[in-house]
């Protein structure tokens, strides 16, 4: 009981966690480990251009997944989350990456409307968010890179997903992918963090031309601000008012270390000026940081929730790709603090066949992870002293170096690039 209290007492008196000496060769390291990612990444297409199958179950957790239509939602999101991963890469992408990236396009223009599971599950609402989300990247792209009839597919599947989107919009004002008796056409639950990401996908809607109802963004905003608590957490759901269930668990810092950081870039990016300062968003990767062990040790459990706080294995690279872009929010001087932190906490995941995944789910958990660790590994490396701090309305995302520069600081000024708690 002594001992215990003593550790406690010295987790509570310790200064904030050491950041990686920016000295370092973390950009080599890196590198190494993108270039590994990309490899596995590509050979994992399936032939109709989609990523991620429901072939080979890895969990037993598995047998609760077996409507084919939340397959389906899965697999096409996760082929949403590719393709915009390969974009990230900017100029370093290979000429079979960009083939790559063209047959996901067009798996996503076929296949990116997909339907209601069932009266409670609303999982094809992950398709929607990042089919969407790929949908704006891939217009905001240089008009002849995927060519007039493919850009036309892109932006009609967009003009839908959006009308969709708005049928899905909680009476709360958010978004979810399950729902609570009674069953109802217009689903009642919504959660901070799909709510955010929603909110910044809209964001880089307009700027392309496809028109989201002001109305559907402000609400969304409201819900988003009901759900940040006193302490910089963020509930997990969202309500009319904020209860105080799961203070002690799920919405604790430790239970919202990924939330924090999805819901800090939108209200930064979305909110009043001043309403989520450098401060803010330090002190929210610093916790990131910090308590960087709890949502570690839900990485590669077997069921939702069974780690400490209630984190899930699946909120891991969620929450580190939010990350990477809420490090671009900030002033140089800080953003070269932080890099070498989130490189290292991505590159401990790495396995020898170049994947990294959270929590084992058929084959999706390999794709996601793997993409959304490109993506951060990305946007460290393209960064450097000279390159502003996205402004609001452009996209968040930073276009990779040229092959040849990859590690190396930049010179010059470049355009800014664009599961479950029950």
């Amino acid at each position: 009981m002594i001992a215990a209290s003593l550790i406690l007492v010295t987790q509570l008196v310790q200064g904030p966690a050491a950041v990686i000496e920016t000295g370092e060769d973390w950009r080599g390291q890196a590198r190494a480990g993108l270039e590994k990612a990309v490899e596995y990444l590509l050979a994992q297409q399936e032939e109709d251009g989609a990523f991620g199958h429901w072939r080979f179950s890895s969990s037993p957790d598995d047998k609760n997944w077996m409507v084919p239509e939340q397959h389906y939602a899965f697999q096409v999101a996760c082929t949403g989350i590719s393709c915009v991963t390969l974009m990230d890469l900017g100029d370093a992408l290979s000429p079979e990456g960009e083939r790559a990236l063209e047959k996901a396009l067009d798996n996503i223009c076929e296949k990116g409307r997909r339907k209601r599971i069932d009266n409670w599950d609303t999982d094809n609402l992950w398709g929607y968010v990042y089919v969407l989300e790929a949908v704006a990247r891939a217009l905001a792209e240089p008009e002849p890179r995927f060519g007039k009839e493919r850009r036309e597919r892109l932006r009609k599947l967009g003009e839908d997903l959006i009308v969709i989107l708005e049928n899905y919009q909680s009476p709360d004002g958010g978004w979810a992918y399950y729902d609570d008796p009674p069953y109802t056409r217009r689903p009642t639950w919504g959660t901070s963090f799909v709510t955010a990401s929603l909110l910044l996908i809209y964001e880089q809607c307009e700027q392309v031309g496809l028109a989201v109802p002001d109305k559907m963004q402000q609400r969304g905003l409201r819900a988003l601000r009901r759900t940040r608590l006193p302490n910089g957490a963020y509930d997990y759901n969202i309500a009319p008012i904020q209860s105080t269930r799961n203070l002690l668990s799920i919405n604790q810092i430790k239970g919202s270390l990924c939330r924090i950081q999805v819901g800090n870039l939108a209200l930064r990016r979305l909110g009043d000026p001043g309403e989520i300062t450098n401060q803010d968003i330090v002190t929210g990767l610093e916790q990131l940081i910090r308590h960087h062990k709890f949502i570690s040790l839900s990485r590669g459990r077997i069921y939702p929730h069974e780690a400490y706080y209630a984190n899930s294995g699946y909120f891991f690279f969620y929450g580190h790709y939010y990350a990477a872009d809420v490090i671009r929010q900030l002033p140089w001087d800080l953003r070269e603090q932080w890099w070498p932190a989130i490189c290292e906490k991505i590159l401990e995941t790495q396995e020898a066949d170049g994947s990294m995944w959270d929590y084992a789910f058929f084959t999706y958990h390999r794709i996601y992870g793997t993409a959304w660790s490109i993506s951060v590994l990305a946007k460290a490396l393209a960064d450097g002293e000279n390159l502003a701090i996205p402004a609001k309305g452009q996209p968040n995302g930073g276009g990779m170096l040229k092959p040849e520069e990859l590690g190396k600081p930049k010179t010059e000024k470049v355009k800014p690039e664009p599961q479950k708690l029950r």
